[in-house]
This record gives C-alpha cells, sequence and structure tokens, in this order.
C-alpha cells in the first residue's frame, strides 16, 4: 500500500471536478452548488496556494482522493488556523487510512504554522466522525451563520 499526498497542479482540474461533483451529491450538502462555484476552490488553490491549499490524494498511484484546506486568523488560538474545506475519499480506498495518513502530512506539511484545525462533518458521515474523534477532534457547541450575497 502506497499512499500519496500532492498539492493541486493545472492538469489536475478534470480529476478534481469529477470528484467534487461526488463530495457534493446529496445528501452529504444542502444545495448542489454550480459548476463554476465547485471549481472556484481548486482555480483559487492554483491562484493563491498561500491561503487556499488544494491536495491530491493517490492511493498505489491511482488517484483516490482531494482535500480542500483554507487558512485563517483565529482569535480564539491567537494564531493561524486550516479549516478543512472538502475531505473527500473515493468509495474504493476508503478504511485504507488514507484519511488518517492525509492529517499525518498535513502536520508535516504546515510545520507548526497553525494552532488548530477545523472542519465540518454531516450527521450521517459515521466513518468521518470516527475517524475525526480517534484523532482527537471535539464537537463545538455552537451554531454558525452565514449570508451569501456579493458584498
Amino acid at each position: 500500500m502506497n499512499i500519496n499526498f500532492r498539492k493541486f497542479t493545472s492538469d489536475d482540474k478534470e480529476l478534481f471536478f469529477s470528484m467534487v461533483k461526488k463530495f457534493y451529491a446529496p445528501p452529504a450538502v444542502l444545495h448542489f452548488p454550480s459548476d463554476e462555484v465547485m471549481m472556484s476552490s481548486f482555480y483559487t488553490s492554483l491562484e493563491i496556494p498561500e491561503l487556499v491549499k488544494g491536495y491530491m490524494f493517490e492511493y498505489d498511484r491511482s488517484p483516490a482522493g482531494y482535500a480542500i484546506v483554507s487558512m485563517k486568523f483565529e482569535t480564539e488560538v491567537g494564531g493561524m488556523a486550516a479549516w478543512i474545506e472538502e475531505l473527500f475519499v473515493e468509495e474504493e480506498f476508503r478504511s485504507k487510512g488514507i484519511g488518517r495518513k492525509f492529517f499525518e502530512f498535513l502536520s508535516e506539511d504546515l510545520n507548526g504554522k497553525i494552532k488548530r484545525i477545523r472542519l465540518e462533518v454531516g450527521d450521517e458521515n459515521e466513518g468521518a466522525k470516527r475517524l475525526y474523534n480517534n484523532l482527537g477532534f471535539e464537537f463545538l457547541d455552537y451554531k454558525q451563520m452565514v449570508i451569501d450575497k456579493d458584498f
């Protein structure tokens, strides 16, 4: 078993697009975004990689998944946080240790530059919740609110 993680390249566009459509498939999300919205994180990771990091996952040289990580300052910890925006593993590669290895890789890749990792997980995603719990993640006890519009 050989698990590899690498940053997105422009050659990953079609591969990413096929995976991100699966990531955004219901019931995992409240609404299915447009193709443009789904691709914005890919393009942003190429344009400003210091703020948005895109990673491809490979298992024995086969495409196995991806992650999008955004960097932001959090006053609660007095430093930078990595927000796992999207983490997707193709179904045939799940339960092979890729998620756990990705968090080890991410820790090495960010190498002391962050104080917190944040992520969201759907209630129905028992496998992911088990992994995150085993890694030491805890649920936050508050609701988030958003407003979507062009400011």
